[in-house]
């Protein structure tokens, strides 16, 4: 009898230890100790002046925003830029940050963007085509550098990733469209 009760005794103890050390667990997972410190929202410094940069536009109550992110398709890359490109009281501008070593970066002066009235009208004119399907690529790549499109136009919103070897379907509408960006970043993402 009592060899009965002592293991039942014991059965309760372990429970109740288990389930202590459960509640141990839950209460010191949320809590930041034994070295863990809280991460930054922003892992690059060029996201942060990105977000910051998007968050002036909105509150400006820009309606025309083109975002063209060069980035390689697994990480950021050397090459890594954020274009933004918008139309103000009827003017074109543009706004450059590039990625820079030791995850710093460089942040280029607004200046007049012209050519942006091109991309539009392209853009307005082919949109069933530009939409309708994604360009050939012209090889196979493991894993390349590609544009991120937003392009925001009042409430509309269009959004896109083409990596550069599908840039080379020159007969497809999409492939032309963002190869017209790319003539505007290209000084920017080829700085050094």
């Amino acid at each position: 009898m009592y060899g009965s009760i002592f293991k039942l005794l014991v059965i309760i103890m372990k429970n109740i230890v288990q389930k202590l050390i459960f509640v141990l667990i839950m209460v010191f997972s949320c809590y930041p100790i034994y070295g863990q410190a809280k991460k930054p929202k922003y892992t690059f410094k060029m996201d942060k002046v990105a977000a910051e940069f998007e968050s002036e536009l909105r509150q400006k109550k820009i309606d025309t925003i083109l975002q063209a992110f060069y980035l390689f398709d697994n990480g950021r890359g050397e090459k890594a830029t954020n274009i933004y490109i918008w139309t103000e009281n009827g003017k074109n501008y543009i706004k450059v940050i590039r990625n820079a070593k030791n995850y710093g970066f460089k942040e280029f002066e607004v200046k007049d963007c012209p050519e942006f009235e091109s991309v539009l009208e392209f853009y307005i004119k082919n949109i069933e085509d530009i939409l309708r399907s994604i360009p050939k690529a012209s090889m196979s790549i493991s894993h390349n550098y590609g544009y991120y499109i937003k392009l925001k136009i009042n409430q509309t919103e269009f959004k896109t990733f083409i990596r550069d070897e599908r840039r080379t379907d020159f007969e497809h509408y999409r492939a032309k469209w963002i190869n017209l960006i790319h003539e505007i970043a290209k000084p920017y993402i080829n700085y050094k």
